[in-house]
């Protein structure tokens, strides 16, 4: 090989060794970008679902304490469907740049998807979370939200879940935080830590809701009666229907022991269905035994939309129950969480005849815009302003105020928590039209509730309630 040849040989050997490490740097940084792009969500730059648990796992393999919020931003939907998704979008990077600032290098924040972020929050100190999600929604309601020139108002709910307590993985810890962020979202107090008492995916919560859907045919469920009673203590008005269950290991349940895991369930429905149908029948028997009230049912939040009426519908045909005789009361929480759903709700049962009540009224934060479109017949006023109506000057106040508007709006009143006959006077002396607590008597079984009746002299009075 002459010298020039092998001079080109040599050439060409260095061309090529030099192409391949430099395709072989090219593949690596094209690999590299690929990476951090599907570890980043486009829209925001924030790291995304994959980043999260890239972050995560390590965080977790070590010994010490991972804390995760989870944020959910209340009422995005309604900025997508008012400007449209451009708008949205141009609100969630906005929304990705305020909390990144407020976070700081506290923790890494990460966009799940739609207006959902996820912070991870290592090692952190005890209430830290807390404080720091709250800080986080302060930021967001601070102002300065905007689509084009259009203001934007948003709030935000988190929940919030540790390593250890409330899981070992990130997926239990998702599942955790998720849980308690919609249960932030629901009571409206923007921030909850999971609570496994409250939990429904829980094993105990999950067991004890096995064993409830056998209850019901198993004649484990049972109610107990509290009189009404017209506001100068003379008359039986009517009895509130108050489930219980009597559970063959723990013993008798109170509703708070339950209901709470029946509400996020399908079961709620069933429940409905069988205390309507029981109280009512209860009360077709007393009718038959000259004893002559109406029956009054709680109906959970949940149960308020159009499937209620079908269920109330086939308890009165069932029972032959005259609706005028049958008072469903409803919570403030009710009215608050879907005004417009309970509205209609409440609507359509007052053209079927039966009547409806506003529970712990004073308890929540009703609007009285949310009061003046109810077509409702009757406000019972909170047991807490009622305990304490002699001894403490601002809840007699409350009270007068809340029968006059009441009677002004055409209502009736119904005062619960009636335990001195202190109290049982004043109320009679504010006008007050009914009357319920442990004063005249307890939530008692069917029998016992027949025989107070006798014993009292209210047994045979017929109450004309239409």
């Amino acid at each position: 090989m002459s010298p020039a040849s092998a001079a080109a040989w040599v050439v060409a050997v260095l061309v090529s060794v030099v192409s391949a490490v430099a395709l072989t740097v090219l593949v690596r940084q094209r690999d590299r970008v690929r990476a951090d792009l599907a570890r980043t969500d486009p829209l925001t730059g924030l790291g995304n679902r994959r980043a999260l648990h890239e972050t995560a796992e390590p965080l977790l393999a070590r010994e010490g304490r991972l804390g995760l919020l989870l944020l959910d931003l209340d009422g995005f939907k309604d900025v997508n469907d008012t400007l449209g998704h451009a708008a949205g979008d141009e609100v969630l990077v906005q929304v990705a740049q305020v909390l990144s600032a407020t976070l700081a290098d506290r923790g890494t924040i990460t966009r799940l998807g739609g207006d959902e972020f996820a912070v991870l929050v290592p090692d952190p100190q005890d209430a830290e979370l807390e404080v720091l999600a709250k800080r986080l929604l302060a930021a967001l309601s601070v102002g300065g939200l905007h689509a084009g020139v259009v203001p934007i108002d948003l709030q935000g709910s988190i929940g919030v879940a540790v390593s250890g307590p409330d899981g070992r993985s990130l997926g239990e810890l998702l599942q955790r935080a998720d849980i308690a962020m919609y249960a932030a979202k629901r009571s409206r107090v923007g921030v909850l830590r999971y609570d496994a008492a409250s939990d429904p995916h829980s094993t105990g919560a999950l067991e004890l809701l096995g064993q409830l859907r056998g209850a019901m045919d198993e004649d484990q469920l049972v109610l107990h009666y509290q009189p009404k009673v017209s506001g100068d203590g003379g008359r039986l008005l009517g009895f509130e229907a108050l489930v219980r269950w009597d559970h063959p290991v723990r013993g008798l349940l109170l509703p708070a022991d339950f209901l709470p895991f029946v509400e996020r369930t399908h079961l709620i429905h069933a429940l409905t269905r069988w205390v309507l149908i029981t109280a009512l029948r209860q009360a077709a028997t007393w009718r038959a035994q000259g004893l002559q009230t109406s029956m009054a049912v709680n109906i959970s939040a949940v149960s308020l939309d159009t499937g209620l009426l079908g269920i109330v519908e086939e308890a009165l045909a069932l029972t032959r129950w005259r609706p005028a005789d049958l008072v469903l009361e409803i919570t403030e929480t009710a009215i608050i969480h879907d005004p417009v759903g309970a509205r209609a709700t409440v609507a359509r049962l007052r053209e079927r005849g039966v009547r409806v009540a506003v529970d712990d009224f004073g308890a929540g934060s009703t609007s009285l815009v949310h009061l003046r479109g109810l077509a409702v017949h009757e406000l019972k006023i909170d047991r807490q302003f009622v305990s304490e109506l002699v001894a403490h000057p601002e809840d007699d106040v409350i009270v007068s105020s809340v029968i006059a508007l009441a009677h002004k709006l055409g209502l009736a009143v119904v005062a619960e928590g009636v335990e001195t006959v202190a109290a049982a006077d004043r109320l009679c002396a504010l006008g007050c039209d009914e009357l319920q607590g442990f004063f005249f008597a307890r939530p008692l079984p069917a029998e016992q509730a027949m025989a107070w009746a006798r014993a009292e002299g209210m047994a045979g009075q017929v109450v004309e309630l239409g």
